[in-house]
């Protein structure tokens, strides 16, 4: 019975989040086909931009890849990928305290090729506007651009937010098409929802997990071998400490390699890893927790590269 309603309640956490994903979807959509001018006399076949051609088919194509991806590095990879078709320079830039920092750029010269770029919020124009604001912000003069953006451009910035909080910013400039803009904000409020879809439903897992883990265990050992059954709770537990600190590592890239770098890292993410231990322990057993610290050893083998001494200071 218990597992008959974790099965409902999983069911229809899905229906809504799919729910929200297309409602999304289509007032995005909505909006776009609002603010197209009139069509006009076709332009000859001949003389029309291959970047013009095919729009519809290339944005379902990306809704597509976007949706079809499994972790969260590929849904961020999808829309860097396929935004840069739309436009000549696109990048995808965390929000790390009062700095942005780049995740991907494509389109730059120079030191933002290799994304490693760092913008101060009080200096990144319309990309700190649309994170504070949590709304899509358009700058058509190229003014307000970031410095490492120039020569001016008109650009667009969309913020990428989970449960209401924006974790990065999404900008564009030198549209393809004229209805770039546009197309860039459908992409990215996608995959904002596929982003959150995603961490949803990894989350329920891992906790769904080790109730459900124990209980077959339980029922296939008439009662339940107490090592077969803290074996499964062990391996429930190591899968949501492996989540909690992967996703650590994606939003805070830069920081993880600088501060194996510097042999600071407990300090630099001293923040961070006490939020997601406090996620650990609120989900997962005492008695588990007292047997092994898979918390730490994931810190250890996911951020610190299996180097424990950049982590002296987090226990």
């Amino acid at each position: 019975m218990a597992d008959e309603g974790l099965r409902r309640a999983l069911d229809a956490l899905s229906t809504r989040l799919h729910a929200e994903v297309d409602r999304q979807v289509h007032a995005a959509f909505d909006e776009l086909a609002a603010s197209m001018p009139a069509p006009e006399e076709p332009a000859p076949a001949a003389v029309m931009s291959p970047a013009h051609a095919g729009a519809g088919e290339r944005l379902v194509g990306a809704i597509q890849a976007m949706g079809q991806a499994r972790s969260l590095t590929e849904i961020l990879d999808a829309l860097v990928t396929r935004i840069g078709v739309e436009a000549r320079r696109v990048g995808v830039f965390l929000v790390r305290g009062d700095r942005l920092v780049s995740w991907r750029l494509a389109g730059f010269d120079g030191a933002a090729s290799e994304g490693k770029v760092e913008v101060r919020l009080d200096e990144a124009g319309i990309l700190a506007a649309a994170m504070r604001a949590n709304t899509t912000i358009a700058d058509e003069t190229g003014g307000d651009a970031p410095s490492f953006a120039k020569p001016a451009a008109e650009g667009v910035a969309v913020p990428i937010a989970l449960s209401g909080e924006v974790v990065a910013v999404l900008y564009a400039d030198h549209g393809l098409t004229d209805s770039w803009r546009g197309t860039v904000e459908i992409l990215a409020r996608y995959g904002a929802r596929c982003l959150e879809v995603l961490t949803a439903f990894k989350v329920a897992r891992s906790m769904a997990r080790p109730q459900q883990e124990v209980d077959a265990s339980a029922a296939q050992h008439d009662g339940g071998a107490d090592s077969d059954v803290a074996e499964a709770a062990d391996v429930a537990a190591r899968r949501y400490a492996r989540l909690l600190v992967s996703e650590i590592k994606l939003y805070h890239e830069a920081e993880v390699v600088s501060g194996r770098q510097a042999r600071d890292l407990a300090t630099r993410l001293g923040g961070e890893i006490a939020r997601a231990r406090s996620q650990y322990e609120q989900r997962v057993p005492l008695p588990v927790r007292q047997r092994v610290d898979f918390f730490h050893d994931e810190l250890i083998r996911t951020l610190a590269a299996g180097d424990a001494s950049v982590l002296e200071t987090e226990k």
